[in-house]
């Protein structure tokens, strides 16, 4: 007899480099027969989410995955202005000729939401129709980081200000279980874990440090305000910030919604700036997907035997 595939309304959560990780859930949850039926998302969980629904994320993740420091500085073209300091044309070019081309939402395969923040009307903009490349655009734009998105009147950045997990505009369908994937989880042995699973020499994280710092030195020198013999690591200290109000109100979301499964990766993982270890960050994605949902599956077996 025929088995219906069990329906998964996935919600891909915000955490920049950490939402690489939300490849490897999906990776997983497919392995599994798994069917994914719809999803929403925030910032690169908006990103990864419309990819997949939009049929590019697998090379998208092999871009990622070859991504170097270099790369990620040939990418920041910085711009001397109060409403960001990456204008974010050569990003957004690429995820437009390569990615989402000029698809509309609606016309996606598997129904998809996206959400950003207005900063006039300080409400949450909703997509789940309309222009795929303008959703991901105004869903990942960090503010002070990237330019807002100018849609008529609407001045829009990333999801994540006001909503980190977007549970409540993942369109669900009958029989289907809601599979929550949040990037600000916390496991403090996650630290020196992912540390193991680097396995690269001592030379070649030697080299790794040295780019980042050189990257670091000409963000320091773009931002005149930072005075000589102060250190400041203004990613450093903005990605913190954001990330502590992220995981405050990811964790309440959780709690008033109750998902099915709750995905948790760990903040301590890596950093939002860390996208030249995309490929660790998916690896470890998958690695968690399997205990999260073993978990699960136990749990469902045991119930339905008694």
């Amino acid at each position: 007899m025929y088995q219906m595939k069990q329906k998964v309304a996935l919600v891909l959560g915000s955490g920049g480099a950490r939402g690489l990780a939300h490849i490897g859930v999906i990776e997983e949850l497919e392995a599994r027969g798994y069917e994914i039926s719809s999803v929403a998302g925030t910032s690169m969980g908006a990103m990864v989410g419309g990819f997949y629904a939009a049929g590019v994320l697998e090379p998208f993740a092999k871009r990622m995955c070859k991504l170097t420091m270099r790369d990620l500085w040939h990418y920041m073209d910085l711009t001397i202005s109060s409403r960001g300091f990456v204008k974010g044309d050569r990003i957004f070019k690429t995820i437009h000729e390569e990615f989402t081309h000029d698809v509309n939402i609606e016309d996606l395969d598997i129904p998809f939401t996206a959400v950003a923040t207005d900063l006039v009307s300080h409400q949450l903009e909703v997509f789940d129709k309309g222009s795929l490349f303008t959703a991901v655009r105004a869903s990942i734009s960090v503010p002070d980081v990237f330019t807002p998105v100018e849609v008529g009147k609407k001045r829009l950045v990333d999801g994540a200000v006001i909503s980190p997990i977007p549970i409540p505009y993942v369109k669900r369908q009958k029989d289907d279980i809601l599979v929550v994937v949040n990037l600000s989880g916390d496991d403090k042995s996650y630290e020196e874990q992912s540390k193991k699973m680097l396995r690269k020499s001592g030379k070649e994280i030697k080299k790794k440090e040295e780019e980042k710092q050189t990257l670091h030195q000409k963000l320091a020198q773009f931002f005149t305000f930072q005075m000589p013999g102060i250190k400041f690591d203004y990613l450093e200290t903005m990605g913190k910030t954001i990330e502590l109000m992220q995981r405050e109100i990811a964790a309440l979301t959780i709690r008033n919604h109750q998902p099915d499964i709750v995905i948790d990766i760990p903040f301590q993982l890596a950093t939002p700036w860390e996208f030249e270890r995309s490929a660790e960050i998916r690896a470890a994605g998958r690695e968690i997907a399997v205990s999260a949902l073993d978990a699960w599956e136990e749990k469902r077996l045991i119930k339905s035997a008694g």
